[in-house]
C-alpha cells in the first residue's frame, strides 16, 4: 500500500507522516513554504495544477490523507489544490479529509455528523476559513463514497517533532514571563490532543471504515477552563490566567459553542480519547 500525506510538514500532518513512517508501507508526503522536518519530503505547491498532476501520477498513492491547512488562505487551497485531488482520485483511491468544528458556525453545539453544516457572512474574519471547509466536504461527500471526513476541535498538544499547538505556545510564553492572560469563558469547544487525532488517522488508513466522524472526548470545555488546566500541567502558575471580558461585535461574533457529540467514532475505532 502506498500513501500520500499532503501537507507533512505542519503541525498535523508531521505527526501523521511520523506515525505512519513507521508501518510496513510506503509512505510519500509533500511539504510548502515550511522547514523541510523530514528529508524525504517532496516540495509541492498543491494549486498549481501542472506539477500536482504530474506528482500525482507519479506517486499513484492508494490512501491520502489531506492535512494541508491554509488558515484564512483556506478558500483558495479548496478551489484549487483539493480540486485538484478531487480530479485525479478514483473510485479506489481513499482520501482522508481533516475538517474542523467550525462547519457549525451557528454555534449551537453540540453537534452530531448528522446536523446542517451553517456559513458565515462573506465579511466575517472567519469566512474564509470556515465556508470553505464547508465547501470542501459538500463537494467530498457530493462525488466520492470511498473518503473520511474528520471533524475535529481545537487540537493541541506537543506532536511527533517535538511541536506544541500556537495555543498551548502563546499561553506558555506569557506564563513563563509571568504576563497575565485573558481567556474567553462562552466559547465551548471539544479539544482533542494531536496523538489522539494521530492515531484514528492512522486507524483510518488501514481499515474499511467510510464517511464522517467527530473526533475527540466525550467531554466539552470552555477555552478559560480548558486553558487553566493546560497551565497547571505544564506547571505555571494559573491564577495568571483571567476570563476574558472583551465584547464582541455582533457582526464579527465567533460561534459560541462548537462542540461536537462523539459517539459515533468510538463504533469504529479502538482509540481512548483523553
Amino acid at each position: 500500500m502506498k500513501i500520500c500525506v499532503f501537507g507533512a510538514s505542519g503541525y498535523v500532518g508531521a505527526s501523521v507522516y511520523d506515525k505512519l513512517k513507521q508501518t510496513e508501507s510506503t509512505v510519500v508526503g509533500t511539504y510548502l513554504n515550511e522547514p523541510i522536518l523530514f528529508d524525504d519530503l517532496y516540495e509541492l505547491d498543491v494549486n498549481e495544477p501542472e506539477t500536482f498532476s504530474n506528482f500525482f501520477k507519479s506517486e499513484k498513492p492508494d490512501v491520502v490523507v489531506w492535512s494541508v491547512m491554509s488558515g484564512p488562505n483556506e478558500h483558495k487551497l479548496t478551489d484549487q489544490g483539493l480540486m485538484h485531488l478531487l480530479t485525479h482520485l478514483t473510485p479506489q483511491t481513499k482520501l482522508i479529509y481533516i475538517s474542523s468544528d467550525f462547519v457549525f458556525s451557528q454555534g449551537n453545539g453540540p453537534y452530531s455528523e448528522e446536523d446542517p453544516l451553517s456559513h458565515l457572512p462573506d465579511d466575517h474574519s472567519f469566512s474564509n476559513y470556515t465556508n470553505a471547509k464547508v465547501k470542501a466536504e459538500k463537494l467530498i461527500t457530493k462525488e466520492f463514497s470511498n473518503y473520511v471526513i474528520l471533524r475535529a476541535g481545537p487540537i493541541y498538544g506537543e506532536n511527533a517533532i517535538g511541536k506544541l499547538d500556537e495555543r498551548t505556545d502563546k499561553l506558555s510564553y506569557h506564563l513563563s514571563s509571568n504576563q497575565p492572560i485573558e481567556y474567553r469563558d462562552d466559547l465551548v469547544r471539544t479539544f482533542v490532543h494531536i496523538d489522539d487525532l494521530t492515531n484514528v488517522i492512522e486507524e483510518m488508513v488501514f481499515n474499511d471504515v467510510t464517511g464522517t466522524y467527530h473526533v475527540g472526548p466525550e467531554h466539552e470545555q470552555t477555552l478559560y477552563r480548558f486553558m487553566k488546566v493546560a497551565a497547571h500541567k505544564i506547571g505555571y502558575d494559573e491564577t495568571l490566567l483571567s476570563k476574558s471580558t472583551t465584547q464582541e461585535e455582533v457582526d464579527a461574533e465567533i460561534p459560541k459553542n462548537t462542540a461536537l457529540k462523539t459517539d459515533k467514532i468510538k463504533t469504529v475505532t479502538k482509540q481512548q480519547f483523553r
